[in-house]
């Protein structure tokens, strides 16, 4: 090739614009206001101690549990919780203990547990939690998280207090 067809190559070569690939699809900035997933995950994030759990008969009342336990949140969706149940009625004493991420349903205020390979909800049958089967709904403020265990008729079967 001649100095003349390199020097024509350079200048095009450098008389070029970059530009990406793909063009860019803007999604927004993400909602963080009062109510929304973000906001949730926020107030979700960091450590909870159980102040109460009730367990609650068919006919709706309400009977206190002994129990201890802790539950631990982070940004990544994870959630941790160790503890123990102490219930007169049972032999020995239950153990808490669940390591996962979990899907909230904002709109429905309810969470799951998920399965850390696929990110959907776990099979209840491969869990040994509490109640894997029970639908989880909550209540979140600033400084206390209530959970509200569901069978699947809708009728509250336990209700655990949190408090951060």
């Amino acid at each position: 090739m001649s100095r003349l067809g390199v020097a024509a190559l350079v200048l095009v070569c450098w008389s070029c614009k970059a530009a990406p690939l793909e063009k860019p699809f803007g999604l927004g900035p993400v909602n963080d206001g009062p109510g929304s997933m973000e906001a949730t995950r926020r107030g979700l994030e960091g450590t909870w101690t159980l102040v109460s759990l009730e367990a609650v008969d068919p006919s709706g009342a309400h009977r206190p549990v002994t129990a201890t336990g802790q539950l631990t949140y982070d940004a990544y969706g994870n959630m941790i919780i160790k503890g123990v149940i102490q219930d007169a009625t049972a032999t020995k004493s239950i153990a808490l203990d669940y390591e996962g991420k979990i899907i909230i349903d904002n709109v429905r205020k309810q969470f799951y547990p998920a399965d850390l390979e696929s990110d959907r909800p776990v099979d209840p049958a491969k869990i040994a939690a509490i109640a894997p089967d029970k639908v989880r709904r909550y209540e979140l403020t600033m400084d206390t998280f209530v959970v509200t265990y569901l069978d699947a008729a809708g009728k509250p079967t336990a209700v655990a207090k949190w408090r951060k």
